[in-house]
């Protein structure tokens, strides 16, 4: 055995031993049904979804589907290389011209194969301009592909206390003098559910001069009037949006929406856009489909948000910890890694499929169960999953 190869083991053997180890689990899906859906455990139950970010259910709307299936027969399968070599499709610009005005109005937009690579590739080609004279200023609970990318761009950067506007001040007075910075936060936080106060940031960005950038991921379709994510909720937009596909819009890929000029920068400088593979077509066929479902129907965000409310009502009134959530994003605070991994598993034994989330998605004895409230769970079964999550934690 090479020294590398010892060297991985022993590090598995260590997460393994730690309580950290990880493996993708198996999904077996004997009958799939429209909505609801559920899927069969390898405990042979028949389980609902409380892991998911398909939040509004449109996965598998038929509308959605035959959007996608109809875009493979026009369009084939892939987008055949990046979009600088093979170019655009009508369905991808239509879908850019939509992403547009459905967040807010902004000038352009550009799409990525991931969240992961748009959040990346941004600050690293934003930073990029000035690496010497750039500062980086974001929450400090962003998600890691926020972290990975300012740490990958090699500016400065300094993180702010979660949603403390003070903490943010403070920081950008430090860095007053810096000719480039960023301030970066989340729309709604992926394993918090909370939101930040976007009004009162942006008045900061503008008082000192920064560039406001806010991470729709989770925003996206599930908060604001009409599920346009934070600009429709605030009424305030920041100067980039990046958004997924792949969350409440049940497609894949991601957006980043900005000014005309910003965008031809990522289109001429971003490395992660220059040298990926442009999403298929079918994806990006699918996106719109459930966006035009989402703009035409704004019920079903309503529904989501009423489930979500009530959800998060019923779990403290419980006596459960739901730390700050305010959305379709519940934690549960439970504290120890295998206490947690112990009532998921128990939980799936019962039927009902959610996460632990531990180290390093959270603070190390801060393990939580994430709860992704989602219109796939029967409303006739909503109240008894409820209460079986109670019974289980508390047991």
């Amino acid at each position: 055995m090479s020294i590398l190869s010892e060297l991985i083991s022993k590090k598995i053997e260590e997460n393994k031993k730690s309580g950290f180890y990880r493996k993708i689990p198996d999904i077996k899906i004997e009958k799939l049904n429209s909505e609801p859906y559920s899927f069969t455990s390898h405990y042979n139950t028949v389980t609902v979804n409380l892991a998911t970010n398909d939040y509004l259910g449109l996965s598998l709307n038929e509308r959605v589907k035959t959007a996608a299936k109809q875009a493979i027969d026009l369009y084939g399968t892939s987008a055949g290389s990046s979009f600088l070599i093979c170019g655009h499709y009508d369905i991808h610009s239509e879908l850019e011209k939509e992403l547009c005005r459905f967040k807010g109005g902004y000038d352009n937009c550009i799409l990525y194969p991931s969240g992961y690579q748009a959040n990346t590739g941004i600050i690293r080609a934003l930073a990029g301009i000035s690496p010497l004279n750039t500062v980086i200023i974001f929450d400090e609970l962003s998600h890691a592909s926020i972290i990975d990318g300012v740490i990958a761009s090699g500016a400065k950067f300094k993180s702010f206390k979660h949603n403390d506007l003070y903490s943010l001040e403070n920081v950008l007075l430090r860095y007053k003098d810096y000719q480039i910075k960023l301030v970066i936060t989340e729309g709604v936080f992926s394993m918090d559910g909370d939101i930040p106060d976007l009004p009162a940031i942006l008045d900061l960005t503008e008082k000192y001069g920064a560039l406001s950038i806010i991470d729709d991921a989770h925003a996206t379709g599930t908060i604001g009037k009409k599920g346009g994510g934070s600009s429709d909720f605030h009424n305030a937009k920041p100067d980039i949006t990046i958004g997924t596909l792949g969350k409440a819009l049940a497609s894949n890929g991601a957006f980043v929406l900005s000014s005309g000029s910003i965008i031809e920068y990522l289109v001429n400088f971003s490395r992660a856009f220059i040298f990926s593979t442009g999403i298929p077509p079918s994806s990006a066929a699918s996106a719109l489909s459930a966006l035009k479902i989402v703009e035409e129907n704004p019920d079903i965000v309503l529904k989501l948000q009423n489930n979500a409310k009530f959800a998060r009502e019923y779990l403290k009134e419980s006596g459960l910890n739901t730390l700050n959530s305010s959305t379709q994003i519940i934690p549960i605070l439970i504290g120890e890694e295998e206490k947690a991994v112990s009532i998921e598993k128990e939980l799936l034994k019962g039927g009902i499929y959610l996460k632990a989330v531990r180290y390093p998605a959270v603070v190390k004895n801060k393990a939580i169960l994430r709860l992704g409230i989602n219109l796939t769970v029967d409303d006739a079964l909503f109240k008894n999953v409820l209460e079986e999550i109670v019974r289980k934690v508390k047991s």
